[in-house]
C-alpha cells in the first residue's frame, strides 16, 4: 500500500523533510507494517504543529534529545 493516507495530502512537503530528517524513505511512512508505530508519530506530529510558543516547542525538544540520547543517538542538535 503505497498511498498517501488521503488526511495527509496537505502534509505531503512535511512528510517528505521529516523522511529526509530521519534518513528513511518516504515509503517507509506509507507501508502496511512500518517498523515504528506510524500513530504515535503522526500525533507527535500533530500535537508539535499546535505549540506555538518557542518555550514549549524548545522543551519538546529537550526531552527527545535526551530520550534518543538515551537510546544512542548522538546527532542531536
Amino acid at each position: 500500500m503505497d498511498t498517501l493516507d488521503p488526511s495527509l495530502i496537505g502534509h505531503a512537503s512535511a512528510l517528505e523533510r521529516v523522511a529526509r530528517a530521519l534518513n528513511v524513505p518516504v515509503a517507509g511512512f506509507l507501508s502496511e507494517r512500518p517498523a515504528y508505530d506510524a500513530n504515535d508519530l503522526l500525533a507527535l506530529l500533530r500535537l508539535w504543529s499546535e505549540i506555538k510558543d518557542d518555550q514549549g516547542r524548545n522543551r519538546v525538544l529537550e526531552i527527545a534529545r535526551q530520550a534518543a540520547g538515551r537510546g544512542g543517538y548522538k546527532a542531536c542538535a
